[in-house]
């Protein structure tokens, strides 16, 4: 008995780490709904992942060297930029995250790399119940539910458990594209409940009154059904696809009519519909501040040290691509163009090859391609999501180069949640 308990012992064990590693990586996703305050869950939960998956290893697949290499370089400019404000707490603290989130990033690659079926799968179950939890608090916070409209729309915009609407916004469009696809693939098992969760993320999205998430969301939307056009051969699904999306479409004019019913969003719809707001031009609006921080950049090989942007120029950068030369200079603000071009010629790659989680890698790769676009307009390089997105889509592109020879041929209607 004593050599068939010690003979189990092992799997057992193996099991129940296992499963911890399991429920460690959805509670890190899961928890992204509140960043209320610092550190955050997410940061706390971080370090629990690492405890149980540090045991079983974590391999570094060869193929995720660029990201690797200019993700560090990057940061490696952010240190070297902060040396002349080493006084500054803020850009202490700056740094501190920059580099953490990129840690968090690496592990999201390796983890998907190691098994990207199953960890994909609790990934997107895990955000699209963050990106619900996230939605409720953001129109709980807009409609003044319960008194809670100043603590969660301070700016009569749905910003929830988030310090900034236009944040919540862009949270919200991955778990969007995930519920999406499920309906185009026919893979959603309670349609009624993912139906209901869908209209709950985009009202929010849609009252956080973020130009840059609704242009955002949309280019997902039409990246997401033409890449699912085109890779698959089956006349059945191109056809399901038409008539989701006309179907969908119709859905989405009543739900913003019936939310343009309400005369307070109506009036805030007509202000921020427009693209050009009166703090965006001029000599000391958003696009002043960066025309005039150029030439002082082309000065500046350290740049100007992280978070002082602002106090040169009275503003945030409003670009994450100056902000790469401003916060971490010239050698991060290289290494980040770097990086950009290295995961999308990475993304390239997993979204044409024929594999069982092609279709994880065209639901990451939408919003991740949009959010890389709209870093133009806005600061994203510590938005935990676009981090997320980022490590996740070089763990399958790691996972598609192991899986064996590029089959560039059309595939096959991909299957999975």
């Amino acid at each position: 008995m004593s050599h068939i308990a010690t003979s189990h012992s092992p799997a057992s064990a193996a099991l129940t780490l296992e499963t911890l590693q399991r429920l460690a990586l959805w509670l890190l996703i899961a928890s992204g709904w509140f960043v209320l305050i610092e550190p955050a869950p997410y940061e706390l939960l971080f370090a629990v992942c690492l405890v149980f998956f540090l045991p079983t290893g974590l391999s570094v697949p060869r193929v995720t060297a660029p990201f690797i290499i200019f993700l560090t370089l990057y940061n490696v400019g952010g240190v070297a930029s902060l040396a002349q404000v080493l006084n500054d707490s803020k850009a202490v603290m700056f740094t501190a995250v920059s580099v953490y989130m990129a840690a968090t990033s690496m592990f999201l690659a390796f983890c998907v790399a190691a098994n990207p079926m199953d960890r994909m799968a609790i990934i997107r179950n895990a955000y699209v119940f963050a990106g619900v939890l996230a939605a409720i608090t953001g129109l709980i916070g807009y409609f003044n539910v319960g008194g809670m409209g100043a603590a969660w729309a301070p700016i009569q915009r749905a910003q929830g458990t988030f310090k900034d609407p236009n944040v919540l916004s862009t949270f919200l469009i991955p778990p969007a594209i995930f519920l999406i696809q499920g309906f185009m693939l026919g893979t959603i098992k309670w349609r009624l409940v993912a139906g209901g969760a869908l209209l709950v993320i985009l009202a929010a999205l849609f009252l956080a009154f973020s130009r840059g998430a609704w242009l955002s969301m949309a280019g997902s939307v039409l990246l997401l059904v033409g890449l699912t056009f085109i890779v698959t051969p089956s006349l059945k699904l191109r056809m399901r696809i038409i008539v989701l999306v006309t179907l969908g479409a119709a859905l989405l004019v009543a739900l913003i009519a019936f939310l343009l019913s309400f005369e307070q969003v109506r009036m805030l719809f007509t202000e921020r519909a427009s693209l050009v707001q009166d703090y965006d031009a001029g000599e000391t609006g958003r696009f002043g501040k960066q025309l005039n921080s150029i030439p002082m950049l082309l000065e500046s090989p350290l740049g100007f040290g992280p978070v002082q942007f602002r106090n040169l120029l009275g503003g945030d950068p409003h670009n994450v691509y100056l902000n790469a030369f401003a916060s971490y200079g010239w050698l991060g603000g290289l290494s980040y163009l770097l990086l950009i071009l290295a995961t999308l010629a990475a993304s390239w790659n997993a979204i044409f090859t024929r594999t069982p989680w092609q279709h994880h890698a065209i639901a990451v790769f939408c919003p991740l391609f949009t959010t890389i676009l709209q870093g133009i307009q806005i600061d994203t390089d510590h938005w935990r999501h676009f981090y997320l997105l980022l490590g996740v889509i070089w763990g399958l592109f790691a996972a598609t180069v192991a899986y064996g020879p590029p089959k560039r041929s059309a595939a096959r209607s991909p299957q999975g949640g």
